[in-house]
């Protein structure tokens, strides 16, 4: 059971963030548009979708977005669903996108607007074509703020969120510009080379196993994001992306706040239960 004071600090903290965030308007995106080809094929033989599986009152991907959609107020939410070579696979793609997120009832009571996407031949670039989209939405639909809207990056198939990370990273953005949630290892980690030989000693302390959301200002990682696709670099993730292309005179470095072993990653099968 949580301590009366520990209550207390996580309820001061939420409201404190949601005060903070009134002047600006905010986006969650969420990443679905891979083939989740480590989960095996269902006995039809079709390839099973991770986060189209059953998950609490809906689905993985539902329940991810009631996660967010319950902690603080999104004027936008996209959602990413694997790109399909026909214009009829696409749109079924998209229907399959919709049943899921919408799979639990609680969703279809948010005041936030939904566009669903298809996805890239990479993370990296649905990333980038969601932030394009949120983009155009705010051109044609004009923030009701001066500030550039805060962006969430979330991975479609990490349903287990807290509030506490959600409050945490968008906090930590709104003073930093850019924030993710972090796990220091337990195991002392080693750095080797191509043949398996240590190379080098790395200090744990110093090191954060990272996870999302992932929590930027729109207008600076779309930036970044373009200066990363004119490079023609593939890129792990979207705090390397804004470390390598955010102008650091005018924006700080990637915050990292305390994640939670419970956020993981659905990867395979065993890991819903």
């Amino acid at each position: 059971m949580i301590q009366t004071t520990q209550m207390t600090q996580m309820i001061q903290t939420k409201m404190m963030t949601m005060s903070n965030s009134k002047n600006t308007e905010l986006v969650l995106i969420l990443t679905a548009a891979g083939s989740s080809t480590r989960m095996g094929n269902d006995r039809s033989g079709y390839k099973i979708k991770k986060e189209y599986l059953p998950l609490n009152e809906g689905t993985v991907l539902s329940t991810a977005a009631k996660a967010f959609l319950s902690a603080l107020d999104f004027s936008l939410v996209i959602v990413t669903y694997p790109f399909c070579s026909s214009e009829e696979e696409n749109l079924l793609a998209q229907k399959k996108s919709m049943g899921a997120l919408f799979a639990d009832k609680s969703i279809n009571q948010s005041k936030s607007k939904f566009i669903f996407i298809p996805g890239g031949s990479s993370r990296q670039s649905s990333v980038f074509e969601a932030l394009k989209t949120a983009n155009d939405f705010f051109k044609n639909a004009p923030s009701k703020t001066a500030n550039s809207p805060m962006v969430f990056i979330h991975d479609g198939a990490r349903p287990f969120v807290s509030s506490k990370i959600i409050n945490d990273t968008l906090k930590a953005a709104l003073e930093f510009g850019a924030s993710v949630p972090g796990l220091q290892p337990v195991d002392t980690q080693k750095e080797i080379d191509s043949n398996g030989f240590i190379v080098r000693h790395l200090v744990r302390k110093n090191l954060v196993a990272v996870q999302t959301p992932q929590v930027f200002r729109l207008e600076p990682i779309l930036k970044a994001h373009e200066e990363a696709a004119k490079s023609g670099k593939e890129f792990t993730d979207d705090t390397e992306i804004w470390d390598e292309f955010v102008d650091t005179q005018k924006y700080s470095r990637v915050k990292v706040v305390e994640g939670d072993s419970e956020n993981k990653k659905i990867t395979y099968r065993s890991d819903i239960l």
